[in-house]
């Protein structure tokens, strides 16, 4: 009937597998729990293997790491049911019918994504700010926005696809590095005709990095993407993306605007380092950093 799909990295996913597990129970179907691991740190290692002790429980231990793409399509090979459940390792449960949620669609012949929310109460840790800031106002979306444009929202953290359809699509594992490996699975999607629908049933993301580490895979996801723009034909990309869509109405101003970025670089870091972080100045960053990465790239 149902297998739920996780890859691990470098995070606790007891609590996790443990609600989900209660509420697959509760279901009375049959189902199984695969859990990947891109080999972690041994510390995650260790007390995630614990979650073999819960029945219908897999855990696999990866010697070394494959990336996300690649991980994700490892784990559905595994998968012995026909509907599958994806979800991040840094997530949380946010109520108590979950799975029930995506069982109610099993006829639909669609892709079901879920979404994701955020904590209500900012996080304690100062540095930890700007990415719940960020994803609060930018990816905090409900099922009524994002059914909107279904397949450039699309994210592959939190979704319900039977094994037919995923047969005909898979994340491309020519893409190793953080950044876009949703934004190529929903293209595809669209370009074969596969139906999309985004409903609420989200999970909490609770695996926040520190600022710099979140400005660091931006970075990376910008870089990704101009390797993607280089190396594949993915017109779409160029709608898709809001930082290509500026990019090409303020291209005229690339000159003057990396200028800025490089004199003003450590004033725009120390705001999105701090607790009152402007989105409009993380916004410029990025596109500085495109414009910049693009002409190194050329």
């Amino acid at each position: 009937m149902l297998s739920v799909l996780i890859p691990i990295y470098n995070f606790d996913i007891r609590q996790f597998v443990n609600e989900l597990h209660l509420q697959a129970v509760a279901e009375n179907i049959e189902f199984e729990i695969i859990l990947a691991d891109d080999a972690s740190e041994l510390y995650f290692r260790k007390i995630n293997k614990e979650t073999e002790n819960l029945e219908y429980v897999k855990y696999i231990q990866l010697k070394e790491n494959i990336g996300r793409s690649k991980i994700r399509n490892f784990l559905a090979k595994q998968a012995k049911y026909d509907y599958l459940i994806f979800a991040d390792c840094d997530t949380a449960i946010a109520n108590t019918n979950f799975i029930h949620k995506y069982l109610i669609h099993t006829k639909n012949n669609s892709v079901i994504c879920g979404g994701i929310t955020y904590s209500k109460i900012p996080p304690d840790n100062s540095n930890l700010y700007l990415r719940w800031f960020y994803g609060i106002n930018r990816e905090k979306l409900s099922a009524e926005r994002r059914n909107k444009n279904p397949y450039v929202s699309f994210m592959s953290g939190n979704f319900f696809i039977t094994k037919n359809i995923l047969s005909q699509i898979q994340f491309d594992e020519n893409i190793r590095e953080y950044g876009h490996e949703d934004t190529l699975f929903g293209i595809e999607m669209k370009r074969k005709n596969i139906s999309v629908i985004h409903i609420d049933n989200q999970l909490i993301h609770c695996g926040l990095e520190n600022s710099d580490e979140f400005i660091k895979k931006t970075e990376k996801a910008i870089e990704s993407l101009i390797q993607i723009l280089k190396s594949y034909s993915y017109p779409e990309l160029k709608t898709h993306i809001k930082l290509l869509k500026v990019s090409k109405k303020l291209n005229i101003l690339k000159f003057i605007i990396v200028p800025i970025f490089n004199i003003f670089k450590n004033l725009i870091i120390k705001n999105l380092q701090s607790q009152n972080p402007k989105l409009f100045i993380f916004d410029f960053y990025k596109l500085a950093y495109y414009y910049k990465k693009k002409r190194h790239n050329c």
